[in-house]
């Protein structure tokens, strides 16, 4: 049986900037670290086929904490095309994937990893739901507060990161011209209604409070 190992790749592309921050992803089940890198997730392109970031790791410094599968496993894609699969696994759970054993793409899987170590409060809470970071905190009955970091002038919006403090948005505006942008965005991410939402100043030029009615925190969490 395969143990966990640790692979790192790195490249002279990398950044070498003070903006390139390393950051820790952990497996989003056991709350294990399993990669750790200085790419944003949630600005890498996705997969049309199943949503997976993709990570050039000649581009980005890569460290992968997981267990790599002996063999390869087949999906089926549409129009019966079949596509090999090179599996690591965080415990029994695949989190990431290449299509060739030394290929420089990994395919971080959707929903895989996250970026708020949940696992260390001590494990998934009741009926098997994830904890909810306190960046996402009910305000009165019916209403949930969402703390928000903007980072502007990007080429894609996303949701780029989640940990304790905030939830990272990136949107295409300005921040101080952004609050349109960010309101028609998460509507759609957390798939609700403009009425249902109110974007409101926070601490400094680049936070935000969202106050969303009509969801729990564990429902805002999950759509995230």
């Amino acid at each position: 049986m395969p143990k966990r190992s640790t692979q790192t790749y790195s490249s002279e592309d990398a950044p070498e900037s003070d903006d390139a921050k390393i950051v820790v992803y952990y497996c989003k089940y056991s709350g294990d670290p399993v990669l750790i890198t200085d790419a944003v997730l949630g600005q890498l392109p996705k997969r049309k086929t199943d949503g997976a970031r993709v990570l050039d790791t000649t581009k980005h410094v890569v460290r992968l904490k997981a267990t790599p599968e002996v063999k390869a496993v087949l999906v089926k894609r549409d129009g019966g095309k079949l596509e090999k699969q090179y599996r690591y696994r965080c415990g029994e759970l695949p989190v990431c994937y290449k299509s060739e054993p030394e290929g420089k793409y990994l395919y971080v899987m959707d929903g895989a990893v996250s970026a708020f170590n949940f696992g260390a409060g001590g494990g998934a809470g009741e009926a098997g739901e994830t904890p909810v970071p306190p960046c996402i905190q009910p305000k009165t009955p019916g209403t949930v507060q969402i703390a928000l970091e903007i980072e502007d002038r990007k080429k894609w919006r996303a949701i780029t990161k989640i940990t304790a403090d905030e939830v990272g948005v990136a949107v295409n505006a300005k921040c101080a011209v952004a609050n349109d942008e960010i309101v028609e965005f998460l509507g759609k991410t957390l798939h609700l209604r403009l009425p249902q939402m109110s974007l409101l100043a926070g601490w400094s030029a680049r936070s935000k409070l969202l106050v969303v009615q009509g969801l729990t925190p564990q429902q805002v969490y999950d759509r995230l």
